[in-house]
């Protein structure tokens, strides 16, 4: 078998290139011979964007070379950002060219990466275009077909689980991802896992009693417009500790808690570390991991499901199992099936911060073997974020729990403070506005925010943040009604003074009244996705399920392909985490045993 340029995830990933990457040429890099080049010797800085902010690099030429490259500094996501920043500077070394590859699900971070050696270049005087031309030979793919007993394709939690999981019971297993690294938008994740029974937890004093839970989904579905399937919920729900309790003692991960009230949520680290734990162990459990490498087609012979028909580079091929289990994420970044499903996204705009990966690819295989499909699939409803230039994440969004927050029209339609701020998003998805706003005062507002308000109104864009000394100034630059502005303001201010919101419900202790000292910043609001919810029917093991609720055979569906029926209009957080990894070594000890059997 010719030489494979896929890697296992925890053989590439350096979770410790936070800062000072550096990259020499060696042996395994050697520089290309091109006497036409010429460069001043020395050592010269540049810098780009990426998808965090500023990535800055350090360049050391020879005087016909391109030597060393430092990454000095960067804000780049840990885990997916890790690949690109090592493999990139080192084939720019490799191939002393700007025509390197981006590594697929990390495309801002390469190029970040790419634009900023080529801004050090450029500073140094040497000729960027002409190295922007210099041809790269990609390593040749292998297209030879493969057997196993059971292929899955995609790898972020379920996937992941099942492998090691499958593994670890004695089957033979291949992964494929499409993507050049393992997690997808569990790479993104706080981690978070919702538990209940679990032995390992119950032992440390938690509280994760089944009913404990169901009562706190049944409360937050109360206004939800469609119901989850609550048996299906109770079902899984009951099997969350197993899991937890099986990757805690068969595999040994160090696992935490904490007790928000309402549920527990276990971690074993954030989900980049999940990532690394997991992708370790598969290597361990010897699980073949086939990167870079796209599931395109369920093979089915007789009514069962025998293998996939996947493509590389190089072209495509079959690996032919026993048992064949679809992991392959949602559909946030298929935007026709989205749209579909979201008419109100024709006018809402949406910050989609799923990973790039999630195209619905396993929906469209799926349906094309005469899967049975849920509704969706729908938006998995997050914070409300701002524009995106302040680059913030889930982790730093500035909450607007005390804040007034209008439409594009001037009015308040909404509780801004929630049980949770998932539901304000989706009240703003179901409001269907093109803009929303959240109102701040320079007196009230924390001070690193209001720095930042500051830096970015200075260009009074509506589209990220305007200042005006009145509402009747606001509104003109927010294209509104002065008058119902105004009035919107003044009915807020009111319900402030009388501690009591009877438009909207909010609580007494969010209701704080604005200053009229300095002036009030306007802050583009959008409503943001976290994923999607939809996808095929299963049973509670996940086989597949035709449109005459039989099993297909020898098919699995996972993940966030599979989640039609687990949630109603509020996302939970915790609740995918543990749902997709219990739904993976649920799968996975069934095809098992089902093999077994046979």
């Amino acid at each position: 078998m010719k030489k494979r340029f896929l890697k296992v995830l925890s053989v590439m990933l350096a979770f410790s290139l936070a800062l000072g990457i550096s990259v020499q040429a060696t042996e395994s890099a050697e520089v290309q011979d091109d006497s036409t080049t010429a460069y001043t010797a020395g050592t010269y800085q540049g810098s780009a964007g990426g998808r965090g902010g500023d990535i800055t690099v350090e360049v050391t030429l020879s005087d016909s070379a391109i030597e060393a490259i430092e990454i000095v500094e960067h804000q780049e996501t840990p885990g997916i950002s890790d690949l690109p920043l090592s493999r990139i500077p080192e084939e720019i070394i490799q191939y002393q060219s700007l025509d390197v590859d981006t590594i697929s699900g990390a495309t801002l971070t390469s190029n970040g990466i790419i634009n900023a050696v080529a801004d050090a270049l450029n500073n140094a005087g040497a000729d960027v275009s002409a190295l922007e031309n210099v041809p790269v030979e990609a390593e040749e793919m292998d297209t030879d077909d493969l057997s196993t007993q059971i292929v899955i394709a995609g790898g972020g939690m379920a996937g992941l689980t099942a492998a090691a999981v499958a593994a670890h019971e004695g089957a033979d297993v291949i992964l494929v991802e499409k993507q050049s690294y393992l997690g997808g938008s569990l790479m993104l994740a706080g981690g978070g896992m919702v538990t209940v029974n679990s032995e390992v937890i119950s032992a440390m004093g938690a509280d994760d009693d089944l009913q404990r839970v169901m009562d706190y989904i049944e409360m937050i579905n109360e206004t939800s417009e469609r119901q989850p399937d609550y048996e299906f919920v109770e079902e899984l729900l009951s099997e969350t500790g197993a899991t937890i309790d099986y990757l805690a003692n068969e595999f040994g991960l160090e696992i935490t808690y904490t007790d928000r009230g309402d549920y527990i949520r276990s971690y074993f680290g954030e989900g980049s570390d999940e990532v690394r734990s997991l992708s370790a162990i598969l290597e361990q459990e010897g699980v073949t991991v086939l990167l870079d490498t796209e599931a395109t087609e369920i093979v089915m012979e007789d009514n069962q499901a025998v293998g996939l028909t996947v493509a590389n580079s190089s072209g495509e091929y079959t690996i032919w199992a026993d048992k064949v289990m679809i992991a392959t994420g949602g559909a946030s970044w298929d935007q026709d099936r989205l749209l579909e499903a979201n008419p109100e996204l024709e006018t809402v705009a949406l910050n989609e911060q799923a990973n790039k990966g999630n195209t619905g690819d396993g929906f469209t295989m799926l349906e094309a073997v005469g899967a049975q499909m849920g509704e969706g699939p729908f938006i998995k409803s997050a914070y409300p974020d701002f524009s995106v230039v302040f680059r913030f994440t889930w982790r730093n969004n500035p909450s607007v729990a005390d804040q007034l927050v209008i439409d594009a029209d001037g009015l308040r339609f909404a509780n801004e403070s929630p049980y949770n701020a998932m539901m304000l998003n989706k009240n703003m998805l179901r409001h269907e506005s093109p803009a929303y706003y959240a109102i701040f005062d320079t007196v009230s507002t924390d001070a690193d925010l209001l720095a930042l308000l500051e830096e970015y109104a200075e260009n009074d864009s509506p589209y990220v943040v305007v200042y005006g000394e009145t509402m009747e100034e606001l509104a003109e630059k927010l294209s509104m009604d002065a008058q119902t502005l105004q009035a919107t303001f003044d009915r807020y201010q009111e319900l402030c003074a009388a501690g009591e919101d009877t438009d909207y419900g909010k609580d007494a202790s969010h209701l704080i009244a604005y200053s009229d000292e300095g002036g009030y910043y306007a802050a583009y609001l959008q409503a943001a996705s976290w994923g999607t919810i939809g996808g095929a029917l299963t049973d509670y093991s996940f086989h597949v399920l035709d449109e005459n609720n039989e099993p297909i055979g020898n098919l699995y569906a996972i993940g966030e392909c599979a989640t039609s029926t687990l949630f109603g209009d509020y996302y939970l957080g915790g609740f995918s985490l543990g749902f997709y990894s219990t739904a993976g070594r649920i799968a996975a000890q069934t095809a098992v045993a089902e093999i077994e059997e046979a």
